[in-house]
């Protein structure tokens, strides 16, 4: 009832405020599911000329192009260094004396990037976020556990928590009681719940379950949402065992917002992209040249509504691969930053996603991979039980099937993987690329 209660009044509230976020939501549920996404294209064409127009008429860094092309493919690709160092030139002057909603991030180079977002982006933000919960089972007013660090940018205060129905927990605050408040407090939670975080925190919660040898949690848990780390098939298995749901995956960054989610019920683990709200390339390591359908490259994104600081061809730094199903463009993989890749001993660039094998073997509690040289890895382990590896001359020979034969593969074993600033696990540090 609480949680009916909670939807009524945002929507609302919103109602009373225009009814811009309901707008922005009819949208996006045509655009993703009825009869408009028919008319996706030539839509997102007009939102794109419009955009650019915009931007060469009122952004100081645009209006300086000898372009008399309005092709977004003509403008350049722009990454967080031109963004940061540019400053004031990316801004619209249209929107000097507005007030604007400001992002901060940093990503895994500890240096600050702030990104101005007007009014109508962060509605459409607030839309895309009410449409995704959806998809993957969470409906907004329902109780949702919430796993991320919760830092000062982003802590919320008691009574927006409780508006929310949000319940915190820092994953710097996440050791075993950590873990044993929120296992209790789960218990004790009879309403329709969701769970939002860190991969490596829900793992370290369902390691928490197994060590106490606790009983599935099968209460009212309705949706599961990994953010900021890749999903591995270990955890949304050890999810699905303890919960009782199947958990998805959602690409999304602070400066953008959702990018793409995978579906609930799918065969296949790709992501459907937000291109309602977004317009997505995949383009060539070394180049700007778009990769075939099917090849690894660079995403570079163009958001749709953020006026006050247009991110046209924004290269986020992360590396990609899209397939077409069922006519549908889609990322069949999202690996994360290039420098998060492995470089094998032939120098051809492999997926991080290889890590998660190692999870296969019993005993592991945390890890992280390094490639110091072109031939020399280092795989860091924590042990979730403090006595011998029986696996390691396994776990070397079968990382030197990933990185070549002449590879030299050492294991370190330590009490500690150290969380970045942003409290995420890096579970790849490539030398060769940083």
């Amino acid at each position: 009832m609480l949680g009916s209660l909670r939807r009524k009044l945002f929507w609302s509230l919103d109602l009373v405020k225009g009814g811009k976020i309901a707008a922005h939501y009819k949208e996006i549920k045509a655009l993703h599911e009825g009869a408009a996404r028919k008319e996706q294209e030539p839509i997102n064409a007009r939102k794109i000329t419009d955009l650019l127009e915009h931007a060469v008429a009122t952004v100081p860094f645009y209006k300086k192009l000898a372009t008399t092309s309005l092709s977004l493919e003509s403008f350049p690709v722009v990454n967080k260094l031109a963004l940061r160092t540019g400053g004031d030139e990316f801004k619209s002057g249209k929107y000097l004396t507005t007030k604007l909603h400001k992002v901060a991030t940093s990503g895994s180079t500890g240096q600050p990037f702030i990104v101005a977002q007007d009014h109508n982006k962060r509605n459409r933000n607030t839309a895309d976020t009410i449409y995704f919960g959806e998809k993957a089972g969470y409906n907004i007013g329902d109780r949702l556990f919430y796993f991320r660090l919760w830092d000062k940018q982003y802590r919320k205060n008691k009574w927006l928590a409780w508006s929310q129905n949000i319940a915190m927990y820092s994953v710097d605050e996440m050791d075993d009681a950590g873990n044993k408040k929120a296992v209790a407090e789960l218990l004790h939670t009879n309403s329709s719940i969701g769970f939002l975080g860190y991969s490596s925190a829900f793992q370290n919660l369902c390691n928490y379950l197994e060590k106490t040898n606790s009983k599935p949690i099968l209460n009212t848990c309705s949706s599961i949402i990994c953010i900021a780390e890749s999903l591995n098939d270990y955890v949304r298995d050890k999810l699905l065992y303890y919960f009782g749901v199947q958990a998805i995956s959602r690409y999304s960054n602070s400066e953008n917002g959702i990018l793409g989610q995978q579906t609930l019920n799918s065969t296949h683990n790709n992501y459907k992209i937000n291109w309602a709200s977004y317009h997505v390339e995949v383009l060539a390591f070394d180049s700007n040249t778009a990769v075939p359908v099917g090849e690894l490259g660079r995403i570079v994104v163009t958001d749709l509504y953020n006026y006050a600081m247009p991110m046209l061809r924004y290269d986020t730094g992360d590396v990609g691969m899209m397939e077409r199903v069922e006519g549908e463009l889609m990322f069949a993989t999202v690996d994360g930053r290039k420098m998060d890749m492995f470089m094998a001993t032939n120098g051809e660039l492999l997926s991080s996603h290889i890590v998660h094998k190692i999870l296969q073997y019993d005993n592991i509690d945390q890890f992280q991979f390094v490639q110091e040289t072109k031939t020399n890895y280092t795989i860091k382990i924590k042990l979730l039980h403090q006595n011998s590896f029986e696996d390691e001359r396994k776990v070397i020979e079968e990382y030197q099937t990933y990185f070549g034969a002449d590879a030299k593969v050492k294991i370190e074993y330590v009490d500690v993987i150290p969380a970045l600033n942003s409290g995420k696990k890096k579970l790849v540090i490539n030398m060769m690329l940083n």
